[in-house]
């Protein structure tokens, strides 16, 4: 409890700031993996951080507690990162979906123009590595490339990012080599979990040649290729000066990873299929009939 305080604190002190640094709406990119870092960046850096009681700006009656660092230099690159990444998936959503998400993400887009602007000109390296990765992953999916190519752009993106956390030179190579199975696990992971309903909708997805009458061993498959990329991450992450927030940290990499794919993989579609099969009952009981 006393670490996921901890992380929660980070979580709400990251929202202050994007609320401060670009208003309102830009707390509507906050997510947890800008959270995570923050962190990183803060202990890479031996922040001086703060821990201070607080109101949710969202719902003022919930008390939360608050981190802050004096610095603030990795609270304004991680809301950067959140608003910069949130605009160009909205780019990506006008560009693939329907008309309905179509013309919600377009509204979206402009609300959040601004703020990007914002967020771009103070950090141009950001937004160039992500205008790069979303033209290289088009590409990408147009030439319907295998899983290594397919996961190489955002890899590269994450590999980055992360380099971008350390002025040292030789934490730039270890934090380029984390970064890059971070975000190679990312992709990865998320095709996996959209599998069938890509298939369904005839969706690019670079698993979709594994893709079998037996879903489970298609899984299979899908977990073995992410276990390979974890251990990589788990290497470089081990060399590390992990100082502050370790303990978090190591959660995350150690037991939240592998806890999120086995769900995702696994359990999140047996019980999908355990909902479907019930509904499936309940529909046949209130046939009508079977009442007659």
């Amino acid at each position: 409890m006393r670490e996921y305080q901890l992380y929660k604190s980070v979580y709400c002190g990251l929202c202050r700031h994007l609320g401060k640094d670009y208003g309102i709406l830009a707390r509507l990119t906050l997510s947890y993996d800008c959270t995570v870092f923050a962190m990183l960046s803060m202990s890479l850096k031996n922040e001086k951080c703060t821990v201070t009681n607080g109101r949710c700006t969202c719902n003022p009656f919930k008390k939360c507690l608050m981190c802050d660092s004096t610095e603030g230099e990795s609270f304004a690159f991680a809301g950067a990162v959140s608003v910069i990444m949130s605009y160009y998936k909205l780019c990506d959503t006008i560009n693939d979906s329907g008309f309905l998400k179509r013309t919600a993400a377009g509204f979206l887009r402009l609300l959040l123009k601004r703020n990007y602007q914002k967020a771009a000109k103070r950090f141009p390296d950001i937004d160039r590595s992500v205008e790069e990765m979303m033209e290289k992953q088009l590409a990408a999916e147009k030439e319907n490339v295998g899983i290594d190519r397919a996961a190489e752009p955002t890899a590269q993106l994450v590999s980055k990012l992360c380099e971008m956390l350390s002025s040292s030179q030789s934490e730039k190579r270890v934090l380029g080599v984390f970064g890059y199975y971070v975000g190679r696990w990312i992709y990865l992971m998320d095709a996996a979990d959209d599998l069938e309903d890509d298939a369904k909708h005839k969706c690019f997805n670079p698993f979709r040649s594994k893709l079998g009458n037996d879903i489970k061993e298609t899984m299979t498959y899908c977990n073995e290729t992410l276990n390979m990329t974890d251990a990589q991450l788990i290497m470089a992450y081990e060399l590390l000066p992990i100082s502050s927030y370790k303990d978090v940290l190591d959660n995350i990499i150690y037991k939240g990873i592998p806890k999120q794919q086995e769900y995702c993989l696994f359990e999140k579609k047996n019980e999908n299929r355990r909902k479907k099969k019930e509904k499936n009952y309940f529909d046949y009981l209130n046939h009508q009939e079977w009442q007659k």
